[in-house]
């Protein structure tokens, strides 16, 4: 089903970016000193902007960067439909599980460190996982048992998504009631205490299977959050701040908006019983996911889940990427050694992972086993991630090239994503 929606009656505002008063745009250049076509790269603003007139879309912002230099910034559409107000190339958008691949660089920093080995047990750091069962249902009369966990978590299963830990969003049977009894929050709504609260929580259900033995998307990084904290003695977003965001530059990513910048948070948009796009107030729930505008609970800034909880711009997260892309180097800033860099984009799980066609699993990314087994552009080993309420990146070390695209939809029914990867590379020019 396509998102339609009669509150849409404007055309696509699409223009380079111009920094706002305070706001730095990093090394916004002409496209074709950064390796992109201009003549190639309005075929990316006709597509865009048919979303936009088909009533797809509200909005989002779109950027393209080769060899470090950002050569394609645009916004396109509404930040917020109601109001009339033209979306911006400074608008800050939930970016949901785009936040794990900036906690897997947290935890490998304190790797670096020293702090522990991969193969160490998560329990030696957080006790309360050190006795943990796993459940084993009987897909005929739905029934399940209870088995001791036959290895330990390792920080290594934790970081690859082979914990055997999961998301109450998948709806699996008598997992989904026990999440939602103990208050295990997914990160993409209201929440209350710490992070350190929840895990100990978590650590007392079963896990859904052996760990190392299945690649099982869930609440892996918000434990990882809690042990960041556990070593560092300091908060999971202070520790971000202080290592990643502050020498990075990126100033527009929080768990928490200050209340100066809330007004440029982007409206988040769902469908209503027409399959018509309307604006999100508060709580909403689709299926067995259950999520919020993120402004409810902009004063509580107590729990930081490190699976979901981030805002951020494009400009912001194009920093993060380029770092990666640059081995860990970022504006004379060294976050990480370009070998930690290298394990984390290399694959991890083998065939465990299953989800997207022609891709492996690493740490905090989907890895690209090259177009011969994707059947899309793009360059063996690039790299990508999503986050559900539709913002998409990839970074290609092959291209030097970090693609970007921030909308703010959920459900997203649309194939913008795959459309704007796709029109991203055949853009490059040399």
């Amino acid at each position: 089903m396509k998102i339609r929606s009669t509150l849409l009656s404007f055309v696509l505002i699409s223009a380079i970016a111009i920094p706002a008063i305070g706001q730095t745009t990093p090394l916004l250049v002409s496209p074709e000193k950064s390796g992109l076509s201009a003549a190639r790269l309005k075929t990316i603003d006709r597509v865009l902007n048919e979303y936009v007139t088909r009533k797809e879309v509200a909005g989002g912002v779109a950027l393209i960067a080769r060899k470090g230099q950002i050569g394609y910034l645009k916004s396109f559409g509404m930040k917020d439909m109601e109001t009339n107000q033209t979306m911006t190339n400074d608008v800050i958008f939930r970016i949901a599980s785009m936040t794990k691949a900036v906690t897997n660089v947290a935890v490998m920093m304190l790797f670096e460190e020293g702090y522990f080995a991969l193969d160490d047990p998560i329990s030696k750091f957080i006790p309360e996982f050190s006795e943990m069962q796993v459940m084993v249902t009987d897909p005929e009369t739905r029934t399940y048992k209870l088995e001791k966990a036959k290895t330990p978590i390792t920080i290594r299963h934790l970081l690859n998504h082979t914990s055997g830990l999961t998301y109450d969003i998948f709806g699996q049977a008598h997992i989904y009631d026990m999440y939602v009894q103990n208050n295990i929050y997914n990160g993409l709504g209201v929440t209350t205490g710490t992070i350190g609260d929840m895990a100990k929580r978590l650590a007392k259900l079963p896990l859904t299977s052996q760990p190392g033995d299945k690649w099982q998307y869930g609440m892996n990084m918000d434990v990882l959050g809690y042990l960041i904290e556990k070593i560092s003695g300091k908060s999971f977003d202070a520790f971000l701040n202080e290592k990643i965001f502050v020498p990075l530059g990126m100033t527009d990513t929080y768990f928490y908006l200050p209340g100066e910048k809330l007004n440029r948070l982007a409206t988040l948009y769902g469908l209503d019983a027409s399959g018509q796009l309307a604006k999100i107030k508060g709580e909403a729930k689709v299926g067995p996911v259950p999520y919020s505008d993120y402004t409810v609970h902009a004063n509580n800034k107590t729990y930081f889940s490190g699976g979901a909880g981030l805002v951020s711009t494009a400009t912001d997260y194009f920093k993060f990427l380029q770092m990666l892309l640059n081995d860990g180097l970022y504006n004379n800033k060294r976050i990480l050694g370009r070998k930690t860099v290298e394990l984390m984009t290399t694959e991890q799980t083998g065939d465990k992972f299953n989800w997207t066609k022609g891709y492996g699993f690493g740490f905090g990314f989907a890895i690209s086993r090259g177009p011969e087994n994707t059947g899309n552009p793009g360059s063996k080993g690039a790299y990508t991630w999503s986050g559900i309420f539709d913002t998409h990146f990839v970074a290609d070390p092959s291209e030097d090239l970090v693609i970007i695209l921030m909308t703010q939809t959920f459900p997203n029914n649309t194939d913008i994503e795959v459309k704007f990867k796709n029109l991203a590379y055949q853009a490059i020019g040399n």
